[in-house]
């Protein structure tokens, strides 16, 4: 995957400014969703809207939630979506009665999204957590669940609502360390040998934190170049060395470091709050 390309598509996604990386001066404060082409959906208005009962009962392909955000299956499954999860979808994102705004079809191959760390806007995780594994329909999110007032950049207008065509391929099942680190490869390689002590990693990320502040908090993206450190011989968290223990050049992974072993009790000063887990997604360009 281009790492260039997926960082534009994750842009929209991001739900805090990124340094170095974002268009203009005004901040990201939300982000964005997740979906793919769905070709199934075959009505005259793209708009237009299920039915919510059939015959007396309530339609079980539609949810409905009192504050507007609602869900439409074309498929619907029943293994659930979990909060710690990592899955692999394809999307398209529209402003209603608009524009496609946002979509991995130029990618040509899923992206991976996960839950609890502040990467999409609360409307596209709301109803993320509410899809299964294999899903395909519609998240419909309200503007107040999506970029409210202010609209983002000038990408999607101020008091828009939003539709996420979607449709969840895959569950990335993650590799369980010492310490309680998780590492959810989503792109693996077949070549390559894992870290040994005082190699240099190379990579960029995204690192996010956990809790009620979830959110970026840092990105390797605003230096203009990859991250690099020595395996188990520098000054970074040991959650990350214990990670990329698994990782191999042209790896991209989750990442998920509970914060005993990130910045434990004293967090890390503005950024991360006192015991608070943390997530990288990193991608892994060279291991010398």
């Amino acid at each position: 995957m281009n790492n260039k390309l997926y960082l534009l598509l994750l842009l929209p996604l991001f739900s805090c400014t990124l340094e170095g990386v974002k268009e203009n001066d005004n901040d990201i404060t939300d982000t964005s969703i997740v979906k793919a082409e769905i070709d199934t959906i075959d009505i005259e208005d793209e708009n237009a809207l299920k039915p919510d009962s059939l015959n007396g009962q309530a339609n079980e392909m539609v949810f409905q939630r009192k504050d507007g955000l609602r869900i439409e299956w074309d498929i619907k499954n029943d293994d659930q979506i979990q909060p710690n999860d990592v899955v692999m979808v394809n999307y398209t994102a529209r402003v209603a009665a608009g524009e496609v705004y946002d979509s991995n079809k130029e990618l040509g191959e899923p992206v991976p999204l996960k839950p609890g760390i502040g990467m999409m806007i609360p409307g596209w995780e709301d109803g993320l957590l509410q899809m299964h594994i294999g899903d395909k329909g519609r998240i419909m999110i309200p503007n107040a669940l999506a970029y409210g007032e202010d609209g983002y950049l000038t990408i999607v207008p101020p008091d828009a609502d939003i539709i996420v065509d979607i449709e969840i391929v895959s569950r990335i099942k993650p590799l369980k360390l010492e310490d309680g680190v998780k590492v959810y490869k989503w792109k693996t390689a077949v070549d390559g040998a894992k870290p040994k002590k005082n190699q240099v990693i190379t990579f960029d990320y995204f690192a996010y934190k956990k809790g009620k502040e979830a959110g970026i908090y840092d990105n390797s993206y605003q230096h203009a170049e990859p991250f690099s450190f020595k395996y188990k011989n520098d000054n970074v968290v040991d959650g990350l060395h214990i990670g990329m223990s698994v990782m191999k050049p042209g790896e991209n992974a989750f990442i998920e470091i509970p914060s005993k072993v990130a910045y434990g009790s004293k967090g890390m000063v503005d950024l991360v709050p006192p015991n608070t887990d943390i997530v990288y997604d990193v991608r892994v360009s060279s291991i010398q």
